[in-house]
């Protein structure tokens, strides 16, 4: 058991294992996630691979997408990876109304490395130190939404 209110692993409906623990962050601090990737390192012998970096899509409306935007810059500096907090409208899965979504997504490691490295840098530091960072951000976002 993973302790988690959802079901972890590479199935469809399930979550990633790596990308678990920052959707388990968001979902604590009262938003609904409703997308998310942990990541995957290119890998030559299977073409099919896709070439996404980490991220993680939840439901919010502009005042709690502030409060979002608010957290990530003072943590921004603590980040291994530039990361990109974009919003838009999308179907809302359970009422199938127009609903502002917003993507955090790792656009790439920070540090300068050879080209040919950029890739499983950026997801192995999303993974190693972005997320962890990224969890106890949602979780103090938490705290602030209980207490406000």
């Amino acid at each position: 058991m993973s302790g988690y209110k959802f079901a972890v692993g590479y199935g469809r409906g399930e979550i990633e294992p790596k990308i678990a623990p920052l959707v388990d962050a968001v979902t604590k601090a009262s938003f609904i996630t409703f997308s998310s990737c942990e990541g995957h390192i290119d890998d030559p012998a299977n073409e099919q691979a896709p070439r996404r970096f980490t991220g993680a899509a939840f439901y919010a409306h502009e005042d709690e997408a502030r409060l979002v935007h608010e957290f990530f810059l003072s943590y921004r500096d603590r980040l291994a990876c530039s990361w990109c907090f974009e919003g838009g409208f999308v179907m809302h899965r359970k009422t199938n109304l127009w609903t502002l979504g917003w993507t955090l997504q790792n656009c790439g490691i920070i540090e300068h490395v050879a080209t040919s490295d950029f890739e499983p840098r950026t997801v192995e530091a999303g993974w190693n130190a972005d997320i962890p960072m990224l969890v106890k951000m949602f979780a103090d976002i938490g705290s602030r939404r209980t207490v406000s």
